[in-house]
């Protein structure tokens, strides 16, 4: 959306030509009122589990701001004004009574983005940070209703069977694929397979028009276990009707 330019105001000497004088005389009707400001990059993160430590905070410019997380759903959208990386730190108060942040988790945000999602995990040891944080292009244009988007945390390349369509997923890496679900939405089956297409994971997924849900895909907890697969769901709301054209 558009934003008034400041510089948008009307000639003054058009103005004068038309023979508005009052209004030359009350030059605050000729501004545009500036636009609040937006913020550069939204997001928001996700936990599975409860996280070992105190209150999170997020660094933006100078300040830090506290973070509500809620174990397996998506937290509230917040705003990041500044920076170019996600930082989150926890408060410590010194002997003096000073409260200083201490970094515990760092991020990249994706160029170009305005929207993100971060992941939010405990960093196995050893790891300079407590937190291992995995960041996504959250943006509706990448991800919008009606998809599914799957993500394979694993080291070997995957096949997913799902939406009529049969998508190589490599390690590490993520799809987006429409489920092609009808209005009321469906239940669809879900596959994964190895490399070679062997079925190693089935079940089924609820799909909807104005959903977008994405599928984690992890290794098994123990070795020779079946796939961990997490689902994430979200509905997005339909963008209301467009105003009637005036005849």
């Amino acid at each position: 959306m558009q934003v008034p330019s400041p510089n948008s105001r009307p000639s003054f000497r058009r103005l004068i030509s038309a023979g508005v004088f009052l209004l030359a005389a009350c030059p605050v009707f000729l501004r545009a009122q500036p636009a609040p400001a937006k913020p550069a990059v939204e997001f928001s993160c996700l936990v599975w589990e409860p996280l070992p430590l105190p209150a999170v905070f997020y660094r933006d410019g100078k300040s830090h701001l506290p973070l509500e997380l809620s174990p397996g759903s998506r937290s509230q959208l917040y705003p990041l004004k500044e920076g170019t990386d996600l930082e989150l730190s926890v408060k410590e108060v010194g002997a003096d009574g000073a409260a200083t942040y201490k970094l515990v988790g760092k991020a990249p945000l994706v160029a170009g983005t305005r929207r993100m999602l971060f992941i939010i995990d405990p960093a196995p040891e050893p790891a300079d940070l407590p937190l291992a944080i995995f960041g996504v292009d959250d943006g509706l244009d990448v991800f919008p209703p009606g998809t599914f988007r799957f993500a394979n945390f694993t080291a070997a390349p995957l096949q997913v069977k799902f939406g009529g369509q049969t998508t190589k997923l490599p390690a590490r890496a993520i799809s987006v694929v429409k489920s092609n679900v009808p209005e009321n939405g469906g239940f669809l089956p879900f596959l994964i397979g190895d490399a070679n297409g062997k079925t190693v994971f089935e079940t089924r997924l609820f799909g909807q028009p104005t959903g977008r849900d994405m599928v984690f895909i992890a290794p098994p907890a123990k070795p020779g276990g079946r796939l961990s697969v997490k689902l994430l769901p979200q509905l997005i709301p339909p963008a209301p009707p467009k105003p009637a054209a005036t005849p």
